[in-house]
């Protein structure tokens, strides 16, 4: 009989406090818009996510906390229909969407992929945010602390840009609490500290005083560029001596805007509203680096540093790295005079 040999699991659970836009990072870092998404909390049951390249894996498993047998949603349906069951009982009307214990979702991205060349598979969890103050609380808490101390082998912590001073100190409970308790249990247990919302950080650079006292636009873009990352900057200390407080080391910090890598890879499905923003985004980078834009652009994304980090981490480093597609026949790259 011919021995099969099962494969070791490495679980990477993707953690943030209400609103931090966890669901739209995910969907960023894999390079596919699956799951569910929206500017209020809507993650009630965790996502198993198995990222490979077999398209013929894709589908969701829906199991429920009542007596609803298990279901299997097929690759065709998963788009339409996984949000309905990722979102709160309260958000649906139909019972058959309600009582959702989890959801593994087997799906073949187009970064961050399994292989069988690999002797490891991980698997990202999207965690319900522990931080709700509705009747979910108690739910969502219980399920993430769970994920945290028992299940996960590594955390990838998630910070909105504009709530990162109301979210650096650490309880027994909290996100930091855990993550420290996880690392007294297991000294190699790694966090990667992840500031989304990056791009919010341009409205307080605009606040300093050589910016806002710009005499021309030449100048203005020019004083943009001297002071470049400022912000930012100051957010990834504000992480890194909380980390450090709470005994990582030499923490990992790392920006990112899932918003626009999101509004970047999908232009052509865009609304007036949100192409007009992503129009702005471009012509920023444009003013200020010229024609070396682009480079900057995607390094300010952020998404490539994570992904190429946690390669390198999960010793994946032979894999191809594959950037955004764009379609360039539906996509004409904007000229900006």
């Amino acid at each position: 009989m011919k021995n099969i040999k099962v494969k070791q699991q490495y679980k990477i659970a993707v953690v943030a406090n209400m609103s931090a836009g966890k669901s739209t990072f995910i969907n960023a870092l894999f390079g596919d818009s699956i799951l569910p998404a929206y500017s209020h909390a809507t993650t009630d049951c965790p996502i198993y996510i198995y990222s490979d390249d077999d398209p013929s894996n894709d589908k969701a498993i829906v199991e429920f906390t009542d007596d609803k047998p298990t279901i299997e949603l097929a690759k065709e349906d998963v788009p339409k229909e996984i949000k309905f069951y990722a979102q709160k009982d309260e958000d649906n009307l139909e019972k058959k969407y309600k009582n959702v214990k989890k959801i593994d979702l087997y799906w073949d991205f187009k970064v961050l992929q399994n292989s069988e060349k690999y002797n490891m598979d991980f698997v990202v969890i999207d965690t319900p945010g522990p931080n709700n103050t509705d009747k979910y609380a108690f739910k969502h808490s219980d399920t993430t602390k769970n994920i945290i101390l028992n299940e996960a082998d590594m955390v990838l912590y998630l910070f909105d840009y504009g709530q990162i001073d109301a979210n650096l100190e650490s309880n027994e409970n909290n996100l930091w609490g855990l993550i420290k308790q996880k690392k007294e249990q297991n000294p190699n247990f790694e966090v990667f500290f992840i500031i989304n919302k990056i791009d919010m950080a341009f409205s307080d650079n605009e606040k300093i005083e050589d910016i806002k006292n710009s005499s021309s636009e030449e100048e203005y873009y020019s004083n943009i560029k001297k002071y470049w990352n400022y912000n930012e900057n100051i957010a990834i200390e504000k992480i890194k001596k909380s980390a450090i407080k709470y005994d990582f080391k030499s923490p990992k910090v790392f920006t990112v805007s899932s918003k626009f890598i999101e509004y970047y890879r999908n232009r052509t499905n865009l609304n007036f509203y949100h192409l007009d923003e992503m129009d702005a985004f471009i012509k920023l980078f444009k003013n200020i680096f010229k024609n070396n834009f682009d480079i900057e652009m995607q390094k300010y994304l952020g998404h490539m540093q994570i992904e190429e980090s946690l390669k390198i981490y999960l010793k994946l480093e032979d894999k191809i790295y594959k950037p955004i597609k764009i379609n360039k026949k539906r996509f004409k790259k904007p000229s900006y005079k």
